[in-house]
């Protein structure tokens, strides 16, 4: 079932990254007692919610059924699916059973009219050079009929003759904003095919590159309403330019990416319903915290 990009002229699906992780326990699911499916509570607020578990390992075909399932299908809801790791972080370790089941993973949600984009996020350390662009042209050629959106870390991408690259092969580029780390890529506006896309990681330096970073270090940011209103801007310039636009928050930690993300949709008048009261508190709650962090950092 393919739906008609007409009906997406323009729109901007807006949502976290991921559905539930073990510290939203006392924030995001507060409010619930006992067990939750938190994919469909999640989808029931969002317009689209970017898969993260594909980048680590690759679901069977039952599992993406099951979530196609799940989520809330009155008015429109769209999926993100990150391509495995396999193929951006080190592809040596992958195989042809590899592309066909990330294949699978593509054509369910395609044949259920859920695909939004596949997210083929590079590491910092893939730079803009020969080599690197030339596996990117293979990598477009593995697959060739999906809407694939790059996202690069490095400022090195950052040229004209780049986006004109990913014209030519039909590869959205995806923007991001990120702590300004050495030569991170900045914030920017560049669509290159009929998707538009903008990830925000959030702006924590202090531990971006840090030894004794990690996962949830590194994404533990909260937005100011300020940052926010910049982020809108740019959202708003990207939609501009192309027919359907996904905005995705990925500073999980704490839920902040769900607090962000509904303080953003509310920011562009997208907020589908009334949000549940403790998700107000919590998010309240946690801008405080962020304040007390901001000025301890001064």
């Amino acid at each position: 079932m393919e739906t008609s990009s007409s009906q997406y002229n323009h729109r901007v699906f807006i949502g976290p990254a991921g559905w539930s992780y073990a510290d939203w326990r006392n924030t995001v699911f507060s409010g619930i007692g006992g067990r939750v499916d938190a994919l469909k509570f999640i989808s029931s607020y969002f317009d689209a919610i970017e898969i993260n578990s594909t980048f680590y390992r690759i679901p069977s075909r039952s599992t993406v059924e099951s979530w196609t399932k799940r989520v809330r299908r009155e008015g429109s809801f769209l999926f993100s699916v990150k391509l495995y790791r396999g193929f951006t972080h080190d592809p040596t370790i992958t195989t042809y059973k590899d592309h066909h089941s990330m294949m699978e993973v593509v054509e369910v949600l395609r044949d259920k009219a859920l695909l939004g984009a596949v997210l083929a996020q590079f590491p910092y350390r893939f730079h803009n050079t020969r080599d690197n662009r030339k596996y990117i042209a293979e990598l477009r050629a593995k697959f060739p009929d999906i809407p694939l959106v790059v996202e690069f870390r490095h400022r090195s991408w950052l040229h004209r003759a780049v986006e004109t690259f990913l014209r030519e092969l039909n590869l959205g580029f995806c923007n991001i904003d990120q702590p300004q780390v050495s030569f991170s890529l900045p914030l920017t506006d560049i669509v290159t095919t009929s998707v538009g896309y903008l990830r925000c990681h959030g702006r924590n330096k202090n531990t971006w590159f840090g030894e004794k970073s990690n996962r949830d270090s590194r994404y533990f940011y909260r937005y100011r309403y300020e940052e926010l209103r910049e982020l809108v801007d740019t959202a708003q310039s990207i939609a501009s330019k192309a027919e359907k636009t996904f905005v995705i928050f990925n500073n999980h930690f704490k839920g902040n990416e769900v607090f962000d993300a509904m303080e953003f949709a509310d920011m562009l008048g997208l907020g589908n319903k009334p949000w549940p009261e403790w998700w107000l508190s919590a998010s309240k709650l946690s801008r405080e915290d962020e304040t007390h962090v901001y000025e301890k950092n001064l």
